[in-house]
Parts: C-alpha cells; sequence; structure tokens
C-alpha cells in the first residue's frame, strides 16, 4: 500500500494530529471546478456531494440509459476524493430491471473497478488523466478496504462493520473529529 496513506493514517488516528484532519476536511477541494468541467463536457449529468467538514468529496456520474427493446440498462460512475491526502477511488456501476416473475429484487445491478461500458470506459481514461496531473494518486477496491487494525471503531457505529479501514479513516470522520474541540 502506498506509504504516504498508512503515513497519514498513522499521524492522524495513532499519533492524534486532529487539527492536520480539521484543517484539511475545511479546506476548499481546489480541482473541483476543472473536474466538473471534464465531466460535463462528456455530456453526462453530474452531482457532487461536498459536506462542510467533511473528509472527502464524491462525484456521482449518470450516463445515458442504453435502451433496446424491453432492455434498459443505467450506468453511472462513483468517484470518492479525499481532501486528507491526494488519492481517489473510482467506482463503475450499472442496474437494469429484474423481468424475473420469481425475482427477488427489482433490479440487478453491479459495480466494479472496470468500466461496463464505452462511454464509462472514456470519462475513466480522462479524469484518471485529470487526476494524475494534479498527483493525485488512483487507489483501489481492494485498498479502500484495506484493515486498520489498531484504530477502535466507537461502539454507537455500525454501519461501516466492525473495523477501520483505509475507506473510513481518509474519507470519513467516524471519530467525529471535526467536532472535538482542539486538544
Amino acid at each position: 500500500m502506498k506509504t504516504l496513506v498508512l503515513e497519514t493514517i498513522d499521524s492522524i488516528y495513532k499519533n492524534k494530529d486532529y487539527d492536520f484532519f480539521r484543517d484539511k476536511c475545511a479546506a476548499r477541494f481546489e480541482l473541483l471546478d476543472g473536474l466538473m468541467n471534464l465531466i460535463k463536457s462528456n455530456n453526462a449529468e453530474v452531482n457532487v456531494t461536498e459536506i462542510d467538514l467533511e473528509p472527502s468529496i464524491r462525484f456521482y456520474i449518470k450516463y445515458p440509459n442504453f435502451e433496446l427493446g424491453e432492455l434498459k440498462v443505467s450506468y453511472k460512475t462513483i468517484i470518492d476524493v479525499s481532501k486528507i491526502i491526494p488519492i481517489f477511488y473510482v467506482q463503475h456501476e450499472f442496474e437494469v430491471e429484474n423481468k424475473d416473475e420469481r425475482r427477488m429484487s427489482p433490479v440487478l445491478d453491479g459495480f466494479d473497478g472496470q468500466p461496463y461500458m464505452m462511454s464509462q470506459a472514456e470519462m475513466y481514461d480522462e479524469i484518471v488523466d485529470f487526476m494524475r496531473k494534479h498527483d493525485y494518486a488512483e487507489i483501489s477496491y481492494a485498498e479502500m478496504n484495506t484493515v486498520i487494525p489498531y484504530i477502535t471503531m466507537p461502539e454507537d457505529v455500525s454501519i461501516f462493520g466492525p473495523q477501520f479501514t483505509v475507506e473510513i479513516c481518509l474519507f470519513h470522520d467516524i471519530l467525529n473529529i471535526c467536532e472535538l474541540e482542539d486538544a
């Protein structure tokens, strides 16, 4: 795993450098406008989730639906960008209406780091190129879900499971560090 990721997690969670974390969360994401313009120039819809004092920004990219007879497929790409260190994660998704009479779910869906159609692939290539030019590194699904064993999950938090991962440490504020008083 990238050294910067582990060093930053140690600094924040082991050495309790909460001021660093709070400062990064409060900072404006400088590439927001450039990334938004890139996505919009590819005829895709984009929604951004940027919450004040959060350690990441999430971009939802929706592509035009594919329709052929009764088949209708929806595609989207999610980009998570950490404001703590220059890393990002890309996830491609699809959704198809489940026409099976004995279905258990109204849709069939899936996600992967690999695109499902050419528009996703082309968008992905442009996004990765843009982010790399600005010194951001992509991390994989496996890296995002790497467990950090020395951090204890608060007892009242169960939504993310029992263990801290790279994603939780650098993309979420589970410990409410931004709400803590300066130490």
